[in-house]
């Protein structure tokens, strides 16, 4: 059996077909199966991660997250000069949280400014976008700039998922973006597809939000009638001394709303946490009520509805 020969150095893990056999590669080199094509045209080394026996749920999106923007990566040496990821690509890259039906379209969405000819390649989605595309990079990819891209989901997401992307863009920590770049982008931006859903939804985005399902929580309390609750209040006792801030607040009424993810249950620390931060809320005098991905939205909203009589509110 021949020997293999080694790639020339000047390749690196992602490179195109013709900047291969021009660095001197041959095209039986090309085609051995240490390399991937996964775009035509590509090549790209192996760079498969073997799934852990023990795998949390959170591991599992990282390492798909960690496979998504090797993919990203694979493209960008035959990408068009220019160009930049859009759309739900951008989204993703973005981490803002997207329903499964578009977290497993397939595809790259790629975007090059208007005048310029359509990407068109097996596994690309190509898009022409108007004005300039910016400079934001994420991940060593360049991207369009958060506030666009939350603009181009607005076909594909009904209003309360506009919003929950809109408050992971605004969120409490490492925030992509904010409530006033988000309007006055919006102010801009004239008129496109979902303008007036984009409209209808920015004005219940919140900042300094957690998680998605702390904002899926918070919008089927308001849907159901009920008061807007406080995100981001900072709780302390009669002394002043600080006992936490939970994900939603009645302040008059002091009835925190947690939401309680996985991790909650499933990591001794966080659950011991949890129980002494529990404990410091009530002897403070509020009451708490947790919320769980299992709770169906009646009941949380019954409960909320319940606490709130109880305290008195109207």
């Amino acid at each position: 059996m021949s020997r293999r020969t080694n790639l020339p150095s000047s390749l690196g893990p992602d490179f195109s077909v013709g900047e291969a056999i021009e660095a001197g590669a041959t095209r039986n080199r090309l085609d051995a199966n240490d390399l991937v094509s996964p775009f035509w045209g590509a090549r790209s080394r192996h760079r498969t991660e073997l799934r852990p026996l023990n795998e949390t749920v959170a591991e599992r999106f990282e390492r798909a997250h960690r496979e998504f923007v090797a993919l990203c990566t694979s493209y960008v040496p035959i990408a068009p000069d220019g160009f930049r990821f859009s759309h739900v690509t951008a989204a993703r890259l973005f981490h803002i949280p997207l329903p499964a039906r578009l977290r497993s379209r397939a595809g790259l969405d790629v975007a090059v400014p208007v005048g310029r000819q359509y990407p068109r390649r097996v596994g690309v989605i190509g898009h022409r976008v108007p004005g300039p595309l910016g400079d934001r990079v994420v991940d060593g990819l360049p991207v369009l700039h958060p506030e666009r891209v939350w603009f181009q989901l607005a076909p594909a997401l009904t209003i309360d998922e506009m919003v929950v992307a809109g408050d992971h863009l605004v969120r409490r920590k490492r925030a992509a973006s904010s409530i006033p770049l988000l309007t006055s982008a919006l102010a801009a931006a004239g008129g496109f597809t979902g303008v007036g859903k984009a409209r209808t939804a920015l004005l219940a985005v919140r900042p300094g939000t957690d998680s998605p399902r702390e904002s899926e929580v918070r919008l089927s309390i308001v849907r159901a009638g009920l008061p807007k609750p406080v995100i981001g209040y900072a709780v302390r006792d009669d002394g002043g001394f600080f006992i936490g801030t939970p994900d939603l607040a009645y302040v008059a009424e002091k009835i925190a709303i947690e939401y309680q993810g996985k991790h909650h249950q499933t990591d001794d620390g966080t659950y011991e946490d949890d129980i002494i931060r529990r404990q410091l809320f009530v002897a403070a005098g509020w009451h708490v009520i947790l919320v769980t991905k299992a709770h169906a939205v009646q009941y949380t909203v019954g409960r909320v509805r319940e606490a709130l009589a109880q305290r008195g509110a109207p």
